[in-house]
């Protein structure tokens, strides 16, 4: 009798130190996973301050598009008699530039927004590349970059963190106009494309006219804390490749043959795309 009980408690000691160590990972898995949204957030707010003149300046359009068309509608209505569909353009232009103003500050808010969680989410792949190059349209247009986009037509469904992959994107992008600041003005480009990888994948490619990249350190570009700028962090291409693996990805990069290089990533369509 002796002998069973202590193999029941012996069980009972297994039983509970099992259930203690997968606590145990759990928790250690928890918190690694908050210091990875930690590190992906700072990164986030970093590329939208390292371009955040450029977003200034493109905020001040519409604001300053506000002043000039209010102080235009003063003068109106002083005016005898007042013309009144000159006045319905107006605040029809007023209106406009207020809305673009605030889908500015809505779409920095979002990509600003520290998320406790990861926030999967079905959505058009399209949408996120289009707010990426929105994001990027004051800063490419200050640098001189001629930026081109190519999308495979219809919707590509994915299922990921959007904020997260938009982010994917702009460092991609910013990577790739800081490796054409010694070109020529008029010769750099930049292109973000899609294309089918088969049924139930797409390719998504973000390529530049730039120095490209050492053969032997194409690899290399994505380590933890491998940069080749003076002030880079080594961060941007490894939490590209963390937030592409996450998004049941994969991603690599290459050297053009015409000078520059590409980076191309694939993500699963929730949905066959049709051929």
């Amino acid at each position: 009798m002796s002998v069973i009980f202590a193999a029941l408690l012996l069980q009972a000691a297994l039983i509970g130190l099992l259930l203690f160590e997968r606590r145990r990972r759990q928790i250690a898995e928890l918190e690694s996973r908050g210091r990875l949204r930690d590190i992906i957030h700072m990164d986030r707010v970093a590329a939208v301050g390292a371009i955040s003149a450029s977003i200034a300046h493109e905020l001040n359009q519409p604001l300053g598009a506000i002043m000039a068309n209010t102080q235009a509608a003063e003068k109106l209505l002083a005016a005898k008699p007042i013309d009144h569909d000159l006045l319905k353009e107006i605040l029809a232009d007023i209106r406009q530039s207020d809305q673009r103003a605030g889908d500015i500050i809505a779409h920095l808010h979002g990509l600003l927004k520290k998320q406790d969680d990861s926030e999967l989410q079905e959505f058009d792949l399209n949408d996120a590349i289009n707010g990426a190059l929105h994001t990027l349209g004051p800063e490419a247009r200050k640098r001189g970059v001629l930026v081109s986009a190519y999308h495979v037509q219809g919707a590509l469904p994915v299922l990921a963190d959007r904020v997260h992959l938009e982010q994917a994107l702009i460092n991609l992008s910013i990577n790739a106009m800081d490796s054409m600041q010694a070109c020529a003005p008029g010769t750099r480009k930049m292109t973000i494309q899609t294309a089918l990888a088969g049924e139930s994948r797409i390719e998504v490619s973000v390529s530049d006219s730039g120095t490209g990249i050492p053969i032997d350190k194409l690899k290399a570009v994505f380590d933890t804390f491998y940069t080749t700028k003076q002030k880079g962090t080594g961060l941007g291409l490894s939490i590209v490749r963390t937030i592409v693996q996450a998004s049941g990805g994969k991603i690599w990069a290459e050297n053009r043959p015409g000078g520059g290089s590409v980076f191309r990533f694939t993500l699963p369509l929730i949905k066959t795309h049709p051929a």
